[in-house]
């Protein structure tokens, strides 16, 4: 009788564990980047979808088209010579969060994270390690990265690029509720 109770409480606590931990999803993380060197190269994103799975796997995904400037027609310029967002209508992150098991989402704070991972913008893919905080307030999640990227490592390229930008700062942010 006694193993049957002790099989039993490890069963609810394991079910109940699973269930503690679940996946947070969010359709309005946000993706902003700005050039170092050129403020004016300046576009926002805030319909990325992302995913931050019990296991640490993190997923941000979004279209090219999202990226919404200031100025239209440097908008216009983005999509159609240097992100080519109808050749290549994605951008994208698949990644872990390697020390995800530091996180304590019972409890209100900021958790300093590792996050490593595959970005892939303009068809190419790039190995990215970057340190990010997962803040847990009031139950709700949010997780945010800043880094830095050489986009001549992403293929994309042409003269006057070379003129405005030759890295990009990135700030991600996601809300999960």
């Amino acid at each position: 009788m006694k193993k049957i109770f002790t099989l039993l409480a490890i069963t609810i606590f394991s079910t109940s564990m699973a269930f503690a931990q679940k996946t947070l999803e969010t359709k309005t993380a946000q993706i902003r980047f700005i050039a170092v060197d050129d403020k004016d190269i300046d576009a926002v994103n805030k319909q990325v979808v992302s995913r931050l799975e019990p296991n640490g796997k993190l997923i941000f995904s979004g279209l090219a088209k999202g990226f919404h400037f200031d100025m239209g027609k440097m908008e216009e310029h983005f999509n159609s010579e240097y992100i080519e967002s109808n050749k290549f209508p994605n951008v994208q992150f698949t990644g872990q969060v390697t020390n995800y098991n530091t996180v304590n989402f019972k409890k209100d704070g900021k958790y300093p994270v590792s996050v490593s991972g595959n970005m892939q913008v303009h068809g190419v893919n790039k190995a990215i390690t970057t340190n990010g905080i997962i803040e847990v307030k009031g139950g709700i999640v949010i997780a945010s990265a800043q880094f830095t990227v050489a986009i001549k490592d992403f293929g994309i390229g042409g003269i006057m690029i070379k003129l405005v930008a030759d890295k990009i700062n990135i700030d991600v942010t996601a809300t999960y509720q």
